[in-house]
């Protein structure tokens, strides 16, 4: 054998470990991340205090009546994108606040960024009553994530 066909075997093996690398990190997302918020609280004028951050931006304090939505979009950076909120609500039929931190996207890894499994681009968040729901386009289903404390 000589030195050419060495040459086409590692260029086939780079080729082939690369494909194998590509299909693994298939959930590796580079483009833009919409995150939604929607107040489905049922109640009557169920007011949603909530304040999402991540170690680099701050999105401020906001607030959400029954039905109203709220999103924004973020690039994500594999392994270090992560986005918190938290919230409260006072329910009015219980004179009591409910409060409770979530996590709404982390992008955990280079490999194995589990809310682009769960959401792809456009992740869907319902707050209710007993927790706050994701929608999981994987599953075709709405998935409590947290609950009230």
């Amino acid at each position: 054998m000589g030195a050419r066909s060495h040459c086409n075997i590692n260029f086939l093996l780079l080729v082939l470990l690369f494909s194998v690398l590509l299909s693994k990190c298939s959930s590796i997302r580079f483009g833009p991340v919409v995150v939604h918020v929607q107040n489905d609280i049922e109640g009557y004028e169920v007011a949603l205090d909530y304040h999402c951050f991540s170690d680099d931006d701050d999105l401020g304090h906001r607030m959400l009546h029954q039905g109203e939505e709220w999103h924004w979009k973020f690039r994500v950076i594999p392994g270090a994108t992560f986005f918190m909120c938290d919230m409260r609500w006072y329910d009015n039929w219980n004179y009591r606040w409910y409060d409770g931190k979530f996590e709404v996207y982390y992008a955990n890894g280079l490999i194995g960024n589990r809310f682009n499994g769960f959401c792809g681009g456009n992740c869907q968040w319902s707050i209710r009553r007993d927790g706050a729901y994701l929608y999981r386009k994987d599953r075709r289903e709405w998935q409590r994530r947290g609950e009230w404390h």
